[in-house]
């Protein structure tokens, strides 16, 4: 009897769980374009205590540049012609919500070489929201991404690096790999465009994944520094020895040291 007992009250307290879910969605509309999608039971995913790469394991001096945020009308067109100018690959993070209003600049960070990451639809703090309410934000600039520029992209940034399990189950049973950074161009410590760039040179590493913003959620905030700091902060960089990569570049040539490691 007491295992049936047992058994009962088990089965009571799913049945009130599962309740408690669907209460809790009830009312909420998902991201525009979101596609339902079944993420599987949470244990077929096998997720890493960190939540996210900050930096990669690389012998060789290569690092990566990457932009958030965008794509804005004023901002991403002088970071993507300094990039050209420069002969420097990139990687994006864009806004499912921005991809919808600036298509032709999407295009153009494709169509140029660079690399693109989804950074949800609308720039929501996943933190604290189920997992279904951030998978929706993913899928939605997802399919964006997708609808506007027939790409499917592996990489995802969550808003404002935030990440904990729940985030990070959405984005792994959708099969992304969240990339945060080592270092930021942007900065409360560096007010000029000169402080942005010698802050990020002073800590850059080979492996290191730099933030950068080319555009903001709002408009409300202006990144004429961050472009006036893009010079000098590569050309010291490439004094120094660096080379720009793609993140997507950075995580094969560490797959690949790895591999040629384990040979040795």
């Amino acid at each position: 009897m007491a295992s049936l007992r047992g058994k009962a009250s088990l089965l009571l307290f799913c049945l009130t769980a599962v309740a408690c879910s669907a209460t809790g969605m009830a009312g909420r509309e998902p991201a525009p374009g979101a596609r339902p999608r079944s993420s599987g039971p949470p244990n077929q995913v096998a997720l890493s205590p960190s939540f996210g790469i900050k930096k990669v394991d690389v012998e060789e001096k290569l690092v990566a540049l990457t932009f958030d945020d965008g794509p804005d009308p004023k901002y991403t067109p002088r970071v993507l012609d300094f990039a050209r100018g420069h002969h420097i690959p990139l990687t994006f993070f864009l806004l499912g919500e921005r991809v919808r209003l600036h298509p032709e600049l999407a295009r153009r960070m494709l169509a140029e070489g660079h690399a693109i990451g989804n950074h949800t639809w609308s720039h929501t703090v996943l933190i604290g929201l189920s997992e279904a309410e951030d998978g929706a934000e993913i899928e939605a600039c997802e399919a964006e991404i997708e609808k506007i520029c027939g790409y499917h992209t592996k990489l995802f940034r969550p808003p404002k690096g935030k990440v904990d399990e729940t985030v990070a189950r959405a984005a792994a049973t959708r099969g992304y790999e969240i990339i945060l950074w080592s270092v930021a161009v942007e900065h409360h410590d560096a007010k000029t465009p000169q402080a942005m760039a010698d802050r990020v040179v002073q800590r850059v590493r080979p492996g290191s994944i730099i933030l950068a913003h080319d555009g903001s959620p709002h408009q409300d905030i202006s990144r004429d520094r961050t472009v006036a700091a893009l010079p000098m902060l590569v050309d010291e960089l490439r004094r120094r020895g660096y080379r720009f990569v793609t993140v997507p570049e950075l995580l094969a040539r560490a797959a690949k040291e790895r591999v040629a490691r384990g040979r040795r």
